[in-house]
Protein backbone atom coordinates (compact mmCIF):
# COMPACT_ATOMS: atom_id res chain seq x y z
CA UNK A 1 0.00 0.00 0.00
CA UNK A 2 0.98 3.53 -0.72
CA UNK A 3 2.02 5.93 2.05
CA UNK A 4 0.62 8.50 0.53
CA UNK A 5 -3.26 7.03 1.11
CA UNK A 6 -2.05 6.24 4.40
CA UNK A 7 -1.05 9.19 6.34
CA UNK A 8 -3.49 8.99 9.58
CA UNK A 9 -2.48 5.57 10.25
CA UNK A 10 0.24 2.77 10.15
CA UNK A 11 0.53 0.66 6.61
CA UNK A 12 0.72 -2.70 9.16
CA UNK A 13 -2.53 -1.50 10.68
CA UNK A 14 -4.50 -1.07 7.41
CA UNK A 15 -7.58 -3.01 6.99
CA UNK A 16 -8.64 -4.14 3.43
CA UNK A 17 -11.49 -2.29 3.84
CA UNK A 18 -9.46 1.14 4.37
CA UNK A 19 -6.91 0.07 1.52
CA UNK A 20 -9.88 0.13 -0.84
CA UNK A 21 -11.95 3.21 0.29
CA UNK A 22 -8.73 5.59 0.45
CA UNK A 23 -7.69 3.74 -3.42
CA UNK A 24 -11.27 4.56 -4.51
CA UNK A 25 -11.03 8.02 -3.03
CA UNK A 26 -7.65 8.79 -3.92
CA UNK A 27 -5.68 6.44 -6.02
CA UNK A 28 -5.43 5.92 -9.68
CA UNK A 29 -6.03 2.97 -12.01
CA UNK A 30 -3.57 1.43 -11.01
CA UNK A 31 -3.37 1.40 -7.26
CA UNK A 32 -7.57 0.41 -8.19
CA UNK A 33 -6.09 -2.60 -10.06
CA UNK A 34 -3.68 -3.49 -8.07
CA UNK A 35 -6.09 -3.91 -5.22
CA UNK A 36 -8.91 -5.67 -7.13
CA UNK A 37 -6.16 -8.69 -7.52
CA UNK A 38 -5.30 -8.63 -4.30
CA UNK A 39 -8.50 -8.67 -2.40
CA UNK A 40 -11.30 -9.78 -5.34
CA UNK A 41 -13.86 -7.66 -7.41
CA UNK A 42 -16.61 -8.83 -5.07
CA UNK A 43 -14.66 -6.98 -1.97
CA UNK A 44 -14.52 -3.93 -3.87
CA UNK A 45 -17.68 -3.85 -5.38
CA UNK A 46 -18.68 -4.39 -1.24
CA UNK A 47 -17.12 -1.50 -0.26
CA UNK A 48 -18.64 0.69 -2.88
CA UNK A 49 -21.85 -0.26 -2.32
CA UNK A 50 -21.51 -0.55 1.40
CA UNK A 51 -18.96 2.86 2.41
CA UNK A 52 -20.25 5.98 3.26
CA UNK A 53 -17.20 7.52 3.41
CA UNK A 54 -16.31 7.57 -0.49
CA UNK A 55 -16.65 10.87 -2.57
CA UNK A 56 -19.90 11.05 -4.62
CA UNK A 57 -17.55 11.32 -7.68
CA UNK A 58 -15.60 8.31 -7.55
CA UNK A 59 -18.42 5.88 -6.57
CA UNK A 60 -20.45 7.54 -9.59
CA UNK A 61 -17.21 6.79 -11.65
CA UNK A 62 -16.90 2.98 -10.51
CA UNK A 63 -20.49 2.55 -10.54
CA UNK A 64 -20.81 3.56 -14.25
CA UNK A 65 -17.71 1.12 -14.89
CA UNK A 66 -19.05 -1.94 -13.53
CA UNK A 67 -22.51 -1.53 -14.20
CA UNK A 68 -24.22 -0.77 -10.67
CA UNK A 69 -27.01 1.60 -9.43
CA UNK A 70 -25.58 3.69 -8.11
CA UNK A 71 -28.75 5.01 -5.74
CA UNK A 72 -28.20 1.38 -4.42
CA UNK A 73 -24.68 2.52 -2.89
CA UNK A 74 -24.36 3.77 1.07
CA UNK A 75 -22.91 7.08 -0.43
CA UNK A 76 -25.78 8.07 -2.07
CA UNK A 77 -28.61 6.31 0.27
CA UNK A 78 -27.40 8.34 3.02
CA UNK A 79 -27.17 11.88 3.21
CA UNK A 80 -23.88 12.99 4.24
CA UNK A 81 -23.49 13.20 7.91
CA UNK A 82 -22.23 17.13 8.76
CA UNK A 83 -22.12 18.50 12.27
CA UNK A 84 -24.27 21.95 13.01
CA UNK A 85 -23.37 22.95 16.77
CA UNK A 86 -26.26 25.82 16.18
CA UNK A 87 -29.16 24.10 14.74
Amino acid sequence: MRKELLWDRDEKGATPDIEIERAINFGGFDLIQELQKKYGLRKFKSILLNNRNLRKKAVNFWCLRLGIDRAKTAAYRNPPVIWSPFL
